[in-house]
């Protein structure tokens, strides 16, 4: 078992189904991304660079897309953080799970690694 999918399945099942759906748009659009578990949770890599990172929280799922905050263009404002280098979009449904926002901040992530 990848170690992504065994965190997943070690979640709740209401997390549990936002991360699938998750990790499903991640595989898509990164396919040839490697993944290792840091810090407890999976992280998305090429190259030895951060793509992503999935985590579970109490009330809801995280993405954390490693690119620089200007480059990843978010008009209604759903990216959180103050890092330097990342941000982080915080799911509490499916209605959160906004496929094409997700696979954009995906490549600028990807772009920003090479």
């Amino acid at each position: 078992m990848a170690a992504d999918t065994k965190y997943i399945a070690e979640q709740p099942a209401d997390k549990r189904v936002l991360l699938q759906q998750l990790r499903a748009i991640i595989v898509k659009t990164v396919p040839d991304a490697t993944v290792a578990i840091k810090w407890g949770v999976p992280f998305y890599e090429r190259g030895g660079k951060k793509i992503c990172a999935l985590a579970t929280f109490k009330d809801h799922v995280g993405i954390n897309f490693f690119a620089p905050p200007a480059a990843l263009a978010d008009p209604k404002k759903r990216l959180e953080g103050a890092g330097k280098g990342n941000r982080m979009l915080k799911v509490r449904t499916a209605k959160d799970v906004d496929a094409p926002s997700i696979t954009r901040w995906l490549k600028v992530a990807v772009a920003a690694a090479d």
